[in-house]
């Protein structure tokens, strides 16, 4: 199972957490997958439960991620870092980063089913048994949050062409 999946959990780990966590957070999935063997479903079922994990120990790590960073700013001890995570090492393009920001101004349901629908080319049934919801359901989730990013994107070109920070705009003023 280890060798059959292990890649698939590890890029869904990174497309959420930085590389370091992703790392950890992968090998948690396997870990969780060793000592609960019994629960593992076989076959195609199988990679939709690690996935089911994976999402468990990512929310997990994102929540002590966002704790950690309220009680350095509650105790002022501790400056909160922003720690780019691996969307921002790996895109590199700017239409690439306009949609990351697109999508991060999604609620966080959207954002997963977005990801598990484009990044993990996952089928709706698949979806669903991850979300628990139907797969009529994750049709029109789907469908609304890909209205959304959209609207999300139009919004970001008419500023950029809009803003006196714009390439074009600084040429013209030096």
């Amino acid at each position: 199972m280890f060798d059959t999946h292990h890649k698939g959990i590890h890029a869904y780990c990174l497309r959420r957490l930085p590389t370091e966590d992703a790392n950890d957070a992968a090998s948690e999935v396997f870990l969780v997958a060793w000592r609960r063997s019994s629960d593992v479903p076989e076959n195609d079922e199988a990679l939709m439960w690690l996935y089911g994990v994976a999402r468990n120990i990512v929310r997990n790590r994102q929540r002590a991620a966002r704790r950690q960073v309220r009680l350095g700013a509650r105790t002022r001890s501790i400056a909160p870092e922003a720690k780019e995570g691996p969307e921002t090492q790996v895109i590199r393009s700017e239409e690439q980063a306009e949609v990351l920001r697109a999508m991060q101004s999604l609620n966080e349901a959207d954002q997963e089913l977005l990801g598990l629908k484009v990044w993990e080319c996952l089928s709706n049934d698949a979806i669903g048994t991850i979300l628990g919801i139907s797969h009529r359901a994750v049709e029109g989730r789907y469908s609304r949050a890909l209205k959304k990013l959209t609207k999300q994107l139009e919004r970001g070109q008419t500023a950029t062409r809009r803003s006196p920070l714009s390439a074009d705009n600084r040429e013209a003023t030096t």
